[in-house]
């Protein structure tokens, strides 16, 4: 009786530390964050002269940026749960930048140009396991939207779309300050720009995005 009793206090222990341990990542939370992110594009550059020669390569920028994060958080089984949130980060990432000239009786003229992803923001779906009360390791699968704009020869502006994921690791510090930790990356659609003047062409590219974020934040 002694035993079944002890298996049975054993077992109710474990439980409660479980349901605890998954109560502490349920609600809703804000942060802060800050970002090492490196932006990429490849593709290829077509010109627009009777040669109409082309090339292919890569470009790409890494800079620091800090934004802003919201989620909303449930549980899903005995230490799981699930975030629901998004995250804007205002960063103005330059990929690229070109330059062109030419010389005629007029004289020599140059024109240069350059191209910018900004007001990145992401609407993501955040499954993660509680290790113990105050750790968890999460997985993220994210649906990103950013603005490319491009400025010199010509000038536009145009949305980019992308899927992307990363994991990470969530740290309570007390009852409600948590750091967390993440890795992620970020592939958007083909976009094509169109130069004029010295630098005429066409420029069609892939953008990515891959960088390493921490969160400090506080959950209600």
């Amino acid at each position: 009786m002694n035993k079944i009793l002890k298996l049975s206090a054993i077992a109710l222990l474990s439980m409660t530390t479980s349901l605890m341990a998954q109560k502490s990542f349920q609600g809703t939370s804000v942060a802060l964050t800050a970002s090492v992110v490196g932006a990429e594009a490849k593709g290829t550059v077509t010109s627009s002269d009777a040669s109409s020669n082309s090339d292919s390569g890569s470009v790409g920028r890494v800079g620091a940026f800090a934004g802003i994060d919201a989620a909303y958080t449930v549980g899903a089984g005995t230490n799981g749960f699930f975030g629901f949130g998004a995250t804007y980060i205002p960063f103005k990432a330059e990929l690229a930048t070109a330059t062109g000239g030419k010389s005629g009786q007029d004289g020599a003229s140059t024109n240069s140009g350059k191209a910018e992803i900004k007001d990145y923001y992401t609407l993501y779906i955040q499954p993660g396991y509680a290790i113990n009360n105050t750790s968890a390791i999460y997985a993220k699968i994210l649906y990103a939207n950013a603005k490319l704009d491009v400025s010199g020869a010509t000038s536009s502006s145009k949305d980019l779309e992308g899927w992307g994921g990363g994991i990470g690791l969530k740290t309570f510090l007390d009852k409600n300050l948590f750091v967390q930790t993440e890795l992620n990356y970020t592939e958007f659609d083909s976009v094509t720009v169109t130069g004029t003047g010295n630098l005429a062409g066409t420029a069609t590219g892939k953008p990515k995005i891959a960088g390493g974020t921490i969160n400090i934040g506080y959950q209600f």
